[in-house]
């Protein structure tokens, strides 16, 4: 894997596009960028085609030609297809890339900030911190990062995996964010692609997933300053707490926890408690719900690491989210 950084390296702004409510907002949060991306590319999953109407016709395609904003039918079969879907039409043409969510916004420096990440050492992708917003993009929120990496005096860390799997994957949580506040070189393009750690698979997880697999090939490049943020809306899967996306989180949390204890990054005793804290909630939460009954059943044995418990509640997840 070629994690060379060299001066001129190119970013290509890739936008799994659904909801087009946000677009102009989005559009001006890359115009005003101090370092524009190389180029902008989206994938339509829309039911109508609304970002290929707008982008593809006056006034926009005028107002934006100098920022080369190209627009692709998306394959509309799910979310995962459409990041496919950009990574083909990217095909490797620039050095960086950068997922932007179509509600999310980045701040003006954004790039230029993860550019300098990337050109100051041996780094695999590079987070910033992000606001939770509004939806009318007011700051409300901060994302609950471990104490020495808030308070550190640094304002760019380089971060190992043996941080960052125990205070994301072995407290159940995500101190990280999403694709929106990352950029990740060519070469970790497959870690967006594939969604595996040790052939278990984290859909329901992916961005916390690519993450934590990046940092397996090279440190993560942590920006410790707010570059954007993330808007809450109700359009969003996670304001559906019974929605089939925050089901599959709960159970990829499970799913990556004995993945990283496989593969040595989280001990037994590490894995034992993300089990025995994260099992009885998930049959809180989804005791009722039919499509969640087998892994409801499973859940107090794989929360004493009850013998074949593991076994076969991969079994399910791996028919739940293949």
């Amino acid at each position: 894997m070629n994690l060379s950084h060299r001066p001129g390296m190119r970013i290509t702004t890739l936008v799994p596009a659904f909801k087009p409510k946000y677009l102009v907002e989005l559009l001006t949060s890359l115009r005003n960028q101090t370092v524009k991306p190389a180029r902008i590319i989206f994938s339509d999953d829309s039911p109508d085609q609304a970002f290929v109407a707008a982008l593809s016709n006056e006034p926009l395609k005028t107002v934006l030609a100098d920022l080369n904003v190209s627009v692709v039918p998306g394959p509309r079969t799910g979310a995962q297809d459409n990041f496919s879907n950009l990574l083909k039409v990217w095909n490797r043409e620039t050095e960086l890339i950068h997922f932007l969510l179509d509600d999310d916004i980045i701040y003006p420096s954004f790039y230029e900030r993860h550019l300098q990440a990337h050109s100051s050492g041996r780094i695999a992708c590079s987070v910033s911190r992000r606001w939770t917003a509004t939806e009318a993009g007011l700051p409300v929120r901060d994302l609950p990062v471990p104490e020495a990496v808030d308070k550190h005096g640094n304002t760019l860390l380089a971060l190992g995996p043996n941080l960052l799997f125990a205070t994301t994957v072995g407290q159940s949580s995500n101190w990280l964010g999403e694709f929106s506040n990352a950029v990740f070189i060519a070469d970790l393009a497959d870690t967006i692609r594939d969604s595996r750690m040790d052939s278990i698979g984290y859909i329901g997880l992916q961005d916390l997933g690519a993450f934590l697999s990046a940092s397996l090939r090279a440190p993560l490049g942590y920006i410790n300053d707010h570059l954007g943020y993330f808007r809450m809306s109700a359009q969003q899967n996670s304001a559906d707490p019974m929605g089939r996306p925050l089901k599959l989180a709960h159970l990829a949390y499970l799913g990556l926890a004995i993945a990283a204890r496989r593969i040595g990054q989280l001990t037994r005793a590490q894995a034992d408690a993300c089990m025995a804290t994260l099992c009885p909630l998930v049959t809180q939460r989804y005791g009722r719900e039919a499509d969640m009954a087998a892994f409801c059943a499973l859940m107090p044995e794989l929360a004493t690491a009850a013998p074949a418990a593991e076994g076969r509640f991969l079994d399910a997840w791996r028919s739940f989210a293949p």
